[in-house]
């Protein structure tokens, strides 16, 4: 089964599953499951799924998309530090970091 996307009948999924379950899990595809030509479930990678829900969450945090997209100016515009100045701010040396 090639593409990084298919979608397969019930039956086809059914006589397949193990080599889908595989390729769900070796290589990030995903498939789509018809029955009667409508789509009945989707099998993709937990990783996957565990991705799509935490960017599900952060976009349902108006404020922290708010903070973002300052973040996002801010880095754009210069207003940032590297960690570099930010160790030597703290005063962490290469000795604290070792430790």
């Amino acid at each position: 089964m090639d593409g990084l996307s298919l979608s397969l009948p019930a039956s086809e999924a059914r006589k397949n599953f193990y080599t889908i379950l595989d390729e769900v899990s070796d290589k990030f595809k995903h498939f789509t499951i018809t029955l009667r030509g409508k789509i009945k479930a989707v099998i993709i990678n937990p990783d996957e799924l565990d991705s799509w829900r935490e960017t599900l969450e952060i976009m349902a945090d108006k404020k922290l998309v708010k903070e973002l997209r300052k973040s996002r100016q801010d880095f754009k515009n210069g207003k940032f530090i590297t960690e570099e100045q930010l160790f030597k701010n703290l005063g962490i040396t290469d000795k604290d970091l070792n430790q």
